[in-house]
């Protein structure tokens, strides 16, 4: 509601018990608030002067409110307000409040109507001002308009800060008060309220040159001849950064190259701002505004604009170029340790549990006769795991030998109907105590460019894992077909298939299917697919449907009679 109140809404004509923003202010506060609320009305309303009526306002408000701090703040030159009354007794009046560090400030001047921030950490106008905020313990903001002195532009403004988050009735309390402020003080004699308020009354003839500086939007000024600086808006001190006139009260002198650049013919020119030890290359426009007195606006030049925003992209460039060498340093290094420790690992392991293998197949072969059948399955079953671990070991010493490069992989020409021959009649016997049907009908026979051991290992990979997910009664077939220079041998299954969202990364390392059964394996098989065939030249994918079963192709370049 606050953000959308007009100038004249805000600043009405009719009187508190007509006024729609009071009236429905009114209507949503709950009893104690609406009590509260009452008894600030009336102090208001009986309080004969602008002091006292403030004073009281925001002790009442303040101690509504719970927590907090209500603040009435008088506009002074140079865009900064001074405190006229403060709830908080360590607030003294004439304490001079710099626009630039409260931009609720700032946001009530530009529209002329409330500003509210509920918690200034969502507002985006705070973002300069919330670490002053969170060291004073400061969770919402409030300030709204209060008084407009006659001829001014910078009204008088109730600010009111909370120090935890507040509740509805909270902000629409403070909304009411202040609204019967403006109503108030509608009422007060103007030449009444501006003095007391610390507010100086305009002359009654004449003109205040900094009303005008103060409505432009650029850096603006009134020089004299010599160049002196007779007025200035806040923005025109901001491009001087700092360059106010100091406590002597020594004026500041408008200093260019060339030197006074805005002397008439001239109404649009280029020149260097000399402010401090910085050159400033700025546009200017100029016009007499009366004797001896030219009003001037300036902008900073396109081209400077321009440089610096290139100098924060390059620095900001480079910055986030050195932290991502930085991490790919660390990502090498991270992938360095970890292949070194699955060989290492693997290593290890690899003597051990061949050691282990043959021992326990040993026994199963010779001391079979005298074992009862609980530790005849007790023997076949640590047979089977120690065949496991084996190849489990062999399978994590291909993968580290494939990622550091040191697999030897030898190429030439590969007949791709004998390699899925072999395949399948060596696992042939695997697929018939599953009860899965195996084919290998490679049409065309196609001479591939590839290393006959390795593509071997490939299919024996992708065959293996089809007869793990494939029911009794299905059908597992290879087949091969040819795209331009490349050969496609695919492995399909009619197994239980591979959900969408898993199948791009099936050809991960340690990646299992969720939701599926567990079986033999550690989810290398396919990795070590992918990395096989990118060490031959060629590229793997897959193809799934749940429920009806899945293809994984391997496409290797043809023989061309070059090694």
């Amino acid at each position: 509601m606050l953000d959308r109140i007009p100038v004249t809404t805000w600043f009405p004509s009719q009187d508190p018990g007509d006024c729609p923003l009071c009236r429905d202010a009114r209507a949503a506060l709950h009893p104690d608030a609406l009590r509260a609320a009452g008894e600030i009305a009336v102090g208001i309303m009986t309080r004969g002067s602008a002091v006292q009526l403030a004073e009281a306002t925001v002790t009442r408000l303040a101690s509504a409110l719970g927590s907090g701090r209500v603040t009435i703040l008088a506009p002074e030159a140079g865009g900064r307000w001074r405190v006229a009354v403060s709830s908080d007794l360590r607030d003294t009046q004439d304490l001079m409040v710099d626009t630039e560090r409260y931009p609720e400030l700032l946001e009530v001047r530009r529209s002329g109507t409330p500003y509210l921030a509920p918690d200034v950490e969502e507002a985006p106008e705070l973002e300069r001002a919330r670490p002053f905020l969170a060291a004073a313990g400061v969770r919402c903001i409030a300030a709204y308009p209060v008084f407009m002195a006659p001829g001014g532009v910078e009204p008088v403004v109730m600010k009111v800060s909370l120090f935890r988050r507040p509740e509805p009735s909270h902000l629409l309390l403070a909304t009411l008060v202040a609204h019967l402020l403006v109503h108030r003080f509608t009422r007060q004699p103007p030449a009444g309220a501006s003095p007391l308020l610390g507010i100086a009354a305009p002359a009654e003839t004449g003109y205040d040159p900094m009303t005008i500086l103060r409505l432009l939007p650029l850096p603006a000024l009134v020089v004299d001849d010599s160049g002196r600086v007779l007025h200035a808006n806040s923005r025109a001190l901001w491009l001087w950064r700092g360059h106010e006139p100091d406590g002597s009260g020594a004026p500041i002198v408008l200093r260019m190259q060339p030197s006074r650049p805005w002397l008439p013919p001239s109404a649009r020119w280029e020149a260097q701002l000399l402010a401090g030890k910085r050159t400033l290359a700025v546009l200017g426009w100029s016009n007499p505004v009366g004797t001896a007195r030219t009003l001037i606006l300036l902008e900073p030049h396109p081209d400077v604009r321009r440089r610096s925003n290139e100098r924060a992209m390059r620095r900001t460039l480079a910055e986030k170029l050195k932290e991502l060498e930085a991490a790919n340093a660390r990502l090498e290094e991270h992938a360095r340790l970890r292949e070194r420790f699955v060989s290492d690992a693997a290593h290890e392991l690899k003597t051990p549990l061949a050691i282990l293998r043959s021992y326990i197949e040993t026994l199963a072969d010779d001391l079979v006769e005298g074992l009862t059948t609980d530790q005849r399955e007790f023997l076949a079953a640590a047979a089977h795991g120690a065949r496991r671990l084996q190849r489990l070991v062999e399978q994590l010493l291909d993968l580290a030998a494939l990622e550091a490069g040191h697999l030897p992989v030898a190429v030439g020409q590969v007949s791709s109907r004998e390699v899925a021959a072999a395949v399948a009649d060596e696992l042939r016997p695997l697929a018939d105590a599953g009860r899965v049907t195996l084919r290998a009908g490679v049409e065309p026979d196609l001479d591939v460019r590839a290393d006959p051991v390795r593509l071997r290992q490939v299919l024996r990979n992708l065959v293996e894992n089809g007869i793990k997910y494939t029911a009794a009664g299905g059908e597992i077939s290879i087949g091969s077909s040819r795209i331009g220079d490349r050969a496609v041998l695919c492995v399909a299954d009619t197994g239980i298939g591979i959900p969408p969202e898993s199948l791009p990364r099936v050809f991960d390392e340690f990646v299992r299917i969720p939701g599926h059964q567990p079986v033999d394996g550690a989810g290398l098989g396919l990795a070590i697919v992918r990395r096989l065939a990118l060490a031959m030249g060629g590229q793997v994918w897959a193809e799934s449907t749940p429920g009806v079963g899945s293809r994984f192709f391997v496409e290797l370049p043809l023989w061309t009679g070059e090694g």
